[in-house]
């Protein structure tokens, strides 16, 4: 996976791409093999792709200690080149220096949830590769739930609990080591929390039959807006107390 990482910023060939996508391949066939469900093939595969992924770029910063400040400095760049344009427009400059704030947070986020990023990466390509799989390949072990049906176990809010009390109590003991995992390890179950909010909404949207156009324009606004997407991770959250869909 980091393969493909690495590909997209630093321009690597193709080839790199494609080992990417043979590891993928074949880590999945693997535990397809074991006729696992869809949800475990899924969680295995991209526990193992990030796992591979983590340690391919920590030997890859070894050998180039100046990879990673690459990374950054590319996204930089093409953060100064989008900014570069709305300085160009006619926006303001009040809005001008707001998104200016705006891509620094987004960068600082992004280099302090890296390992997230992959995870979440892997998670989105193993999903779509099982997805057609199972359509393709007919493969009917790999059983799926409809979508609004979608839940997470109860368990699952103690391990939010346990990584939002590392995350908030490292940073107030000032453990930078500790605030970093529990701060990805948060990020990545806000991830799941997320996709159980939008089942919420999947199962409202099939209830009241809104049309497509509608539901597309939701889903937009939600993806493209910080505050909608917290709303719906917190909508995931408390639905540990409350079955929306009964």
């Amino acid at each position: 996976m980091v393969s493909g990482v690495y590909l997209v910023f630093q321009n690597h060939s193709s080839a790199v791409l494609s080992i990417h996508l043979g590891l993928l391949g074949l880590v999945t066939g693997i535990i397809i093999r074991n006729k696992f469900s869809f949800i475990k093939t899924g969680v295995l595969s991209t526990i193992i792709l990030s796992l591979v992924s983590l340690l391919a770029i920590f030997v890859i910063s070894l050998h180039d200690k100046s990879f990673l400040d690459g990374v950054y400095m590319n996204l930089q760049i093409q953060m100064d080149k989008g900014l570069k344009i709305y300085e160009e427009s006619d926006i303001s400059e009040e809005k001008v220096k707001l998104l200016k704030e705006s891509f620094n947070t987004g960068l600082n986020i992004i280099k302090t949830s890296f390992p997230a990023i992959i995870f979440i990466i892997n998670a989105l390509m193993v999903s779509i590769n099982l997805f057609f799989s199972k359509k393709i390949l007919g493969l009917k072990h790999l059983k799926l739930s409809p979508f609004k049906t979608w839940r997470l176990r109860d368990e699952c809010i103690w391990v939010f609990i346990a990584c939002a009390a590392i995350t908030f109590l490292s940073k107030y003991a000032n453990f930078q080591s500790g605030y970093l995992i529990g701060l990805n390890l948060l990020i990545i179950i806000s991830a799941v929390y997320l996709v159980g909010g939008l089942a919420i909404v999947n199962f409202f949207f099939d209830k009241r039959k809104v049309f497509p156009f509608v539901k597309a324009s939701i889903y937009v606004l939600i993806f493209t807006s910080p505050i909608f997407l917290i709303l719906i991770i917190i909508l995931g959250l408390v639905d540990f107390w409350f079955d929306f869909r009964k």
